[in-house]
């Protein structure tokens, strides 16, 4: 039996429309303006700055990166999907692995492993610390495994997935023990099936963590082969800047280096392959959102 609105629910439902829309609008504008400011001249942006309707759209910003380094962006971008795949399996299992251990009832140290991962949340060894514990005593320096390692499991993606777990019927879980089935198949046949919107949601935080992640290979990465997408384009980016700011070097008094533009053309380039895979898995990860935080 459907109930008819009344006038005033209708009223406030346009509103709700209304506020949606322009929340809407003020998320997807700057990718908008990121955009067009990207196709937009440096001569025009060192005249009238970056607007919404330039008079004159050209390719000059991407034509100056792909020919300064295009050999370089394309092995950066095998660098960065390996790290994002390779990284994010690493971490979803780890986490998964880890929530799993700490959603087990009457599990003897779990309050202890809950309070560990917590306490790293606080407190932390210091980039130094840090940095000689990564390079000297693990080796993690020039390697795929130095942009693995250290993001191995973030701790609010693993209490996210542990208010996941605790979510759940745990009748289920207790006849799978009755029927003989142990942690490993409770996990693998029960819990992770039933779990699939946390998952989804874990992942893509690791993924964006890692796509977008400059900050390892600024640290622990030399070797020009192991270079990400990010990094290479920070790079370039801080190369450009000192060129402009010294226009008396030999090779800014020659060309118009596109300093504003290119970072528009940056933007557009690092966010284009997340943005094309997200509308396929928003569902799930507005679910996982969801249920993770507000289960405990």
């Amino acid at each position: 039996m459907k109930t008819k609105k009344s006038g005033s629910d209708n009223i406030l439902l346009i509103i709700f429309y209304i506020l949606l829309t322009l929340i809407a609008a003020i998320c997807i504008f700057p990718i908008i303006f990121a955009v067009i400011g990207s196709f937009t001249p440096e001569s025009e942006v060192a005249i009238h700055g970056f607007t919404l309707f330039p008079k004159v759209l050209s390719t000059e910003t991407y034509q100056y990166v792909f020919q300064s380094q295009g050999g370089k962006l394309l092995n950066a971008y095998k660098n960065s999907i390996i790290t994002t795949i390779g990284g994010t399996a690493l971490s979803v299992f780890i986490t998964v692995c880890y929530a799993y251990v700490l959603s087990v009832k009457g599990f003897r140290f779990g309050n202890k492993l809950a309070f560990f991962a917590y306490f790293t949340m606080l407190f932390n060894g210091g980039m130094l610390a840090w940095y000689l514990v990564c390079t000297k005593y693990l080796g993690m320096k020039d390697s795929y495994l130095a942009m693995f390692l250290p993001y191995a499991m973030n701790v609010f993606n693993m209490y996210l997935m542990r208010n996941f777990f605790n979510g759940l019927p745990y009748e289920l879980v207790e006849s799978a023990k009755i029927d003989g089935a142990g942690h490993f198949r409770i996990l693998a046949q029960i819990i992770l099936p039933l779990s699939k919107a946390g998952i989804v949601t874990i992942t893509l935080f690791y993924a964006l963590q890692y796509w977008n992640d400059f900050y390892l290979p600024l640290m622990l990465i030399n070797d020009e082969k192991y270079y990400t997408i990010q990094y290479i384009l920070y790079k370039m980016m801080s190369n450009i800047q000192y060129l402009a700011a010294n226009p008396s070097s030999s090779v800014a008094s020659h060309i118009i280096l596109p300093a504003q533009t290119i970072k528009m053309a940056i933007t557009c380039i690092a966010i284009g392959p997340i943005i094309l895979i997200y509308p396929f898995i928003q569902k799930h990860f507005v679910k996982g959102v969801t249920v993770g935080a507000l289960k405990g």
